[in-house]
Order: C-alpha cells, then structure tokens, then sequence
C-alpha cells in the first residue's frame, strides 16, 4: 500500500460499517469516505489536485476529520493548523507554507497576501452538500488524484510548538503517515473490533498519525471529539462502547485528578496509550502503551507496555522506559546526551521543515536528526527519555510560542528588562509567568496585552527578581529563572 487513499478506500471496502467521526456525528465509514470523495472532487474542480497545498484552520469536528480523509484521496498536501492562534502569528507561519489556498471551519477565515490564493469556507461546503438530496456515493473513486500519489509524496503538515520562533510546519510523507499508523496499531494489537477514541485537537500527530490512521491500518472504527472535556469523558466512553484510548500527559493528568473509580466503573477499555501504570490502576484499563517519539522524529519511534500498577522504571523527572523501538529508525545517545534518530529505510523520518514554501531537511551529513531530548541508556541497553534540553513551555499539552508572547508583551512599557518562562504545575504541567527586574509594573496594562492571547498562552503571574542571568553575550538563560531569589510575586 503506497498511499493513504489507497488506505481509506480499501478500508471502507473491507470494514464498511466501522464507525468514522466524532462521537457527536458518527457515521459508517464508508458513507464517510463517500462524503469525502465529493469533497475531493470539488476541490479538483477548483484545480486543488495532487501535489496543491491548502491550509486547514479548524476544530477538531467529524467535518474537519472528513476534510483530512478528502485531502488524502485528493492529493493534497494538507498542513493543519491550531485554531486557538491569534491571525498574526498563523499569518506569519504561512509565510514559510505558502499554501495554494487557505480552508477553514467554525471559525473567521484569514486574508492572505496574494489574489491568487483561494479562501474555502468549508462549513459553507458541508452544510450546502448536506441539504442536497442526490448525495450519491462517488462512483469514481478509483480515478480519484490520491490513489496515484507516490510512498514519498507530501500527505500533510503538523506543526511544531514553535517554543522559541514563529511554530514550524514538519512535512510528513504519505510513507512516513502508513509506517507510523502500522507500528501504533500492532502496538496496541487493535482490530477490526476495536473502537478507538481520540479526543485530542487533529493537529497534533497523537489524534491523527496514531488514531485516525492507526485505526484505519487496523480496520478499526475511530471516533474523536469536538473539545476534550473530563465530566464527559467517562460516559462517553462507555456509551459508545471504547475499547482503546489515545491520549496523553495532560488529559492523563486530568482524569486522574479530576475523575474516580466510581466515574469510570463499567467501561470496555483493555488498552490505553499516552498513560501511566497509576492511571490504569486506578480506572482498570488492563493495559498501558507508552512511547517515544516526536513529529520529526518518526512520530512515535519507541514503545513499551505495562500492567496496572507496575512499578515505574526509570525515575528522572517524567521519564519513561522504552522498550520495543521501531526496526525502521535507528537510535543513539550523543556524547551531550541528545537522543539521535535515523531513517533505516527510507521515509520514517519527517521529510523536513517548510521554509519559503520548501521543504528543507533537518539532518546532519550522516542522516541522524538531532531531537533536542535529553536520554540515557539504561543497563538493559533500552532507552530512557529524561527531558527536553531547549527551553519549552507546555500548558495542558500545548506548547507556549514564547518570542511570540514577549512580542506581545513589548507594548508593556512598565515591564522594563523581562522574560516570560514557566512554574511547575500539577495540573497543567506548566504556568506561564513573567520574570522582571522591575519594581513598578502596571499590572492593567500587562493583562489589556494579553488578553488578545489564547488563554493557555497567558501568563499567570509577575516575578520580579534582583536580576534576570544572562550569558556573556547578553541573552537570557531561562533555565536558570527559578533558581533566582522571588524579590516579589504577583498574581494577574
């Protein structure tokens, strides 16, 4: 199978009845595919065929997972975007894509430069094909641009966390999308019985490279969901019948303080990705998938399983102990503790990063691409993940773009010498806060600044110190931040 078109139709063809969508508006897949080949075929209309690259701005809705499944049987080179960014910074990470069109749904579109650029509303489209009664399934689907597309074209853009510049969009290949969707649904042993739920935004190479597409390797239905909520989650996972879960640290976290055993009793789930051995103690999911791996980086290149309660491993930070690695990448610890990835057989690794509207590789001259994660090897020889060696923010799972924030936060004139960095947090994993050295900050005037920002961009406090650490040369060494002595902390 050299394709993902190839994928979706054989998969309607062999599991019609599998469930597609979200768990608001599910439906069989192969009237799902059947509704994606129309939209494929509009979109050829509008000369949007192989090898075209559109923008999608969206929530992570049925409507939006049936754009992703259009695309593939299309040939599009789909590059997906947070919605929760402001206009400006998803304008200025178009510059690097320069999409043939821009495609957006349940929110404002954006003007971008260019005339010939095409602006698609696609609520309008779905709407507009839903009223209609000649919904006829696509009697040419086999003639459809997708199925001829090449192992190492463009299948779709995720973007990085863009934690110290603009986000960057990482090429994936419809090869490097099929390997990744083979090795998560042998990981999890999942089957044309298996319903697996995915309720994280389709941007991220979780829902996507590991759900939707490890369900289709698998035969099996995948169901996501408009927004993560904890309150639903248990009910909606026993009323629609979930036996495998796709999640990760922060809405792991979540439920595990926020949910019970009472809240959870009576579910069908028998494995869980993205967790811990606490987690599966406490709601008695049998078994547990965790992994290692980024966008970049094979998107999941090392699994390991363990039962419910299973004593952790490894101890550093939020390490964990990686045990199966993929037998098509290769691996190594630098001599400064970098954990190196390599492509043993060709597309495995993300084919590069999107700059001027190329796609320029991110390797070394011997192939091995350098992940920014700090590991060490174990005395079994496996490897232990220990942390991010860059500096990042992440709240609730979502990376802070922090040059953009400071941007932001340059208009605050009472701020003086400042940078934005993070506190441990047991909910959200990190909160933003603003470090200062100076002693008259107009608190109004820092919340007017960001209030335009996304809430999980936000910061939560003013940390004035003596003196922000520098290096020689003058730049700020975040890391060292929180040893500094808090002279003064202030809520926002």
């Amino acid at each position: 199978m050299s394709n993902l078109g190839t994928l979706i139709v054989t998969a309607a063809k062999s599991q019609p009845q599998a469930l597609f969508g979200t768990v608001e508006a599910a439906q069989p897949l192969a009237d799902a595919v059947a509704d994606a080949a129309q939209l494929a075929l509009h979109l050829r209309d509008l000369g949007l065929g192989r090898g075209a690259r559109v923008a999608l701005i969206g929530r992570s809705g049925s409507d939006y997972m049936l754009t992703w499944l259009a695309a593939q049987l299309a040939g599009v080179e789909l590059a997906l975007i947070n919605p929760e960014y402001p206009d400006e910074l998803v304008l200025a990470m178009l510059q690097d894509l320069q999409p043939a069109a821009l495609a957006w749904l349940d929110r404002a579109g954006i003007a971008m430069a260019g005339s010939e650029r095409r602006q698609l509303d696609l609520r309008t489209w779905w709407d507009a094909y839903r009223a209609r009664t000649d919904r006829a399934a696509a009697a040419a689907l086999a003639t459809l641009d997708g199925l001829a597309c090449a192992p190492s074209d463009i299948a779709s853009f995720i973007h990085t966390s863009g934690t110290t510049g603009r986000p960057k969009f990482c090429a994936l290949s419809h090869e490097y999308l099929l390997r990744l969707g083979r090795f998560f649904a042998d990981s999890l042993v999942l089957g044309p019985n298996d319903r697996v739920f995915a309720p994280l935004p389709m941007f991220h190479i979780n829902p996507l490279g590991y759900g939707l597409i490890g369900s289709l390797t698998a035969r099996a239905s995948v169901l996501g969901t408009r927004q993560f909520s904890a309150s639903k989650f248990w009910p909606t996972v026993k009323e629609h019948g979930i036996t495998a879960l796709v999640l990760h640290a922060a809405p792991s976290i979540i439920l595990a303080t926020t949910t019970t055993h009472a809240d959870a009793q009576g579910h069908g789930v028998r494995v869980a990705f993205g967790v811990e051995s606490t987690l599966c103690g406490l709601f008695d999911i049998p078994v547990g998938v965790g992994g290692y791996g980024s966008t970049e980086s094979a998107g999941l290149c090392h699994a390991w399983h363990f039962r419910a309660r299973d004593p952790q491993m490894a101890s550093e930070g939020i390490s964990n102990y990686a045990g199966r690695a993929r037998y098509d990448v290769a691996w190594k610890v630098a001599e400064d503790g970098e954990i190196l990835t390599r492509d043993k057989l060709g597309q495995a690794i993300f084919s590069g990063y999107m700059r001027d509207g190329k796609v320029v590789p991110a390797l070394d001259p011997d192939g091995w691409f350098h992940t920014g994660d700090k590991g060490r090897i174990d005395g079994y020889g496996n490897l232990v993940f220990l942390e991010r060696m860059n500096e990042a923010i992440r709240v609730k799972g979502e990376y802070v773009p922090i040059d953009f924030v400071e941007t932001a936060l340059t208009r605050c004139a009472s701020l003086g010498q400042f940078a934005l960095w993070r506190k441990d947090s047991a909910t959200t994993g990190h909160e933003v806060v603003i470090y200062t050295e100076s002693g008259t900050v107009n608190l109004d005037e820092v919340r007017a600044a960001i209030e335009p920002l996304p809430r999980f961009m936000r910061p939560l406090r003013v940390i004035r110190v003596a003196r922000l650490p520098r290096t020689g040369g003058g730049k700020v060494q975040r890391a060292q931040l929180g040893a500094a002595p808090e002279l003064e902390s202030t809520l926002l």
